[in-house]
Parts: structure tokens; C-alpha cells; sequence
């Protein structure tokens, strides 16, 4: 498997669990910002998943748009950052916890870049003659 498909699912998995879980965000603070949280999270899944299923081949819309994802997932890695900042100081979450989190969208948006790249100077002189 394409291991960024791994660490966006893994970084989806851990945000779904950090929201869920009432000793670190109250029941009744989860629809606050969690909701947001939660779903950027599962579209930077998603739009890895989406964007790994395009069979390029010799479409230049499918590289446009297997591209368009790939950056939307890592604009989306920049959006979960501002938000677990917002929830750390709303709700006061552990700096252990903040810099974890942190770290695993960085990875993950490291691994996003880094495979668009690649696909960048494999597809981009196919069609960018």
C-alpha cells in the first residue's frame, strides 16, 4: 500500500478517537469544533484514497484532477493544524497531546507533497509539452 495512504488513515483513526473520547473534549463542547476537526480529517483521507484510484494513463483531466486532490489533502493537513491549535486553546488539551497530533498531520502532509511531487515530474511532461 502507498504509505501515505496509511498515515492519512492513521491520522483520520486518531482524530476520530481524540474527538470521541469525553476526557479529552466535554459531550457537550464535541459539536463545537470536533465536527470540523473530525471531518477535515476524514477528507484528507478521502481525497488520498480518491486521488490514488485515478488511473492517470494519457487523460489530461484525470491528472488535473488526481493533482487537484492531492493538493486539496495537504491544504487540508494545513486546516486540521489551525484547528487542533484552536481546540487546544478553547478546551486546554494537553501540550503532549497538541504536539502528537501535530506531528501526525505533518507527516502526513510531508507524504502528500512528496507524492504529488513525484507524480508532478512523472505526469507533467506528458502533458505540459
Amino acid at each position: 500500500k502507498l504509505e501515505v495512504l496509511v498515515k492519512a488513515r492513521e491520522l483520520a483513526s486518531y482524530t476520530l478517537h481524540v474527538c470521541c473520547n469525553e476526557n479529552v473534549f466535554l459531550p457537550q463542547y464535541q459539536t463545537a469544533i470536533t465536527g470540523k476537526i473530525q471531518a477535515t480529517a476524514i477528507n484528507i483521507f478521502i481525497d488520498c484514497w480518491t486521488a490514488d484510484n485515478i488511473i492517470v494513463g494519457r487523460d489530461p483531466c484525470r491528472w488535473a484532477e488526481r493533482k487537484r486532490l492531492q493538493e486539496r489533502a495537504a491544504n487540508n493537513c494545513n486546516n486540521l493544524i489551525a484547528l487542533i491549535q484552536l481546540a487546544q486553546e478553547v478546551f486546554h488539551l494537553k501540550l503532549k497531546r497538541i504536539r502528537f497530533w501535530s506531528v501526525k498531520t505533518i507527516n502526513a502532509r510531508n507524504l502528500i507533497r512528496a507524492w504529488k511531487d513525484a507524480d508532478c515530474k512523472r505526469y507533467d511532461p506528458l502533458f505540459n509539452r
